[in-house]
């Protein structure tokens, strides 16, 4: 038999074998993984504390240096905001492309896209830990004094919830303007658009530590005791995944309604909307404070290490 023939068989007969091995994996449950790590940047003596990605690809990081910084897709600065007096633990974006920062320095600010400040709020008693915007523009606050606060655009506080028993870690917001916070008392809460409880889920066994709300208006927490949860608008938990051994520091959904977790444990899982895996990623090395979505559901990375991250799926 010519030698071209002998390997058209030995291919198509590897070809077969293989397909009939991928199969297996499939069907027994293994996890087939496809990211890649396409680009990291070093911070040098500073930690990115969150991460977020606009429309066109920037991204923005608030870090250990009290900064907020905006760089380009590729990692490149367009422009620093140093206003800050303590850590920048959490950044978001409104529609309109204004950042809203939060800080252990205790206030609430917020800049513009060209990274000047418009105003800022300064009546937090403690750590800013998490802000959040809805689609109207109203900005919401944790805090690890306990409470949360809703504000208009123009920065004018309208109320403050305190039905929290200890340091609120996270907040997030729905399309109908309801919030859910997290706190080191173990549970979640829903709060109406008024600042009114709705109802609360007291079944973490330890702080939830960060929260997402999906496009159907679901909510998923991450907690301390290294779970995470997904519960429908009246509260009733959907499920619990138990994957990760360290805290669930960070959580983002995609249109699909697929959840990102992010972890201590140095792991970040892709989960379906029913919390079944779909693949992991665990070539990390580093712990992780926060993650973001672009629109090609790049996953963007700030790690423990004074390290951001891009991850392709």
């Amino acid at each position: 038999m010519p030698k071209s023939v002998q390997f058209s068989v030995f291919t198509k007969s590897f070809v077969i074998v293989f397909s009939f091995l991928f199969l297996v994996m499939i069907t027994s449950g293994l996890t087939v993984s496809a990211q890649n790590l396409d680009w990291q940047l070093n911070l040098e003596d500073f930690d990115a504390q969150s991460i977020v990605v606009d429309a066109e690809g920037n991204i923005y990081i608030g870090t250990t240096d009290n900064s907020v910084k905006k760089l380009d897709s590729d990692g490149n600065p367009i422009w620093v905001f140093d206003g800050h007096r303590g850590v920048v633990n959490s950044i978001t974006l409104d529609n309109n492309g204004n950042i809203y920062s939060g800080s252990s320095d205790n206030t609430l600010r917020k800049i513009n896209s060209d990274g000047q400040e418009v105003w800022q709020y300064d009546r937090h008693w403690s750590n800013v830990t998490s802000v959040a915007v809805d689609n109207s523009g109203y900005i919401y606050t944790s805090s690890r004094d306990g409470l949360v606060r809703k504000f208009n655009p123009e920065g004018t506080r309208l109320w403050t919830f305190d039905g929290h028993t200890g340091p609120v870690h996270a907040v997030a917001v729905d399309s109908e303007g309801n919030v859910f916070s997290g706190s080191t008392d173990n549970t979640l809460r829903k709060i109406d658009a008024d600042g009114n409880q709705v109802w609360y889920y007291d079944r973490h066994w330890d702080a939830v530590t960060a929260i997402a709300v999906d496009a159907e208006d679901n909510i998923i927490s991450g907690s301390r005791d290294s779970e995470v949860r997904k519960f429908n608008q009246d509260g009733r938990r959907l499920w619990t995944f138990k994957g990760h051994t360290g805290t669930v520091q960070s959580l983002a959904t995609d249109s699909q309604n697929n959840i990102y977790t992010a972890n201590t444990d140095t792991k970040i899982f892709k989960l379906d909307p029913e919390g079944s895996e779909i693949w992991r990623f665990e070539d990390l090395r580093d712990g992780i404070f926060s993650i973001s979505l672009d629109n090609q559901n790049n996953i963007f990375i700030a790690d423990n290490n004074m390290r951001i991250k891009m991850l392709s799926q």
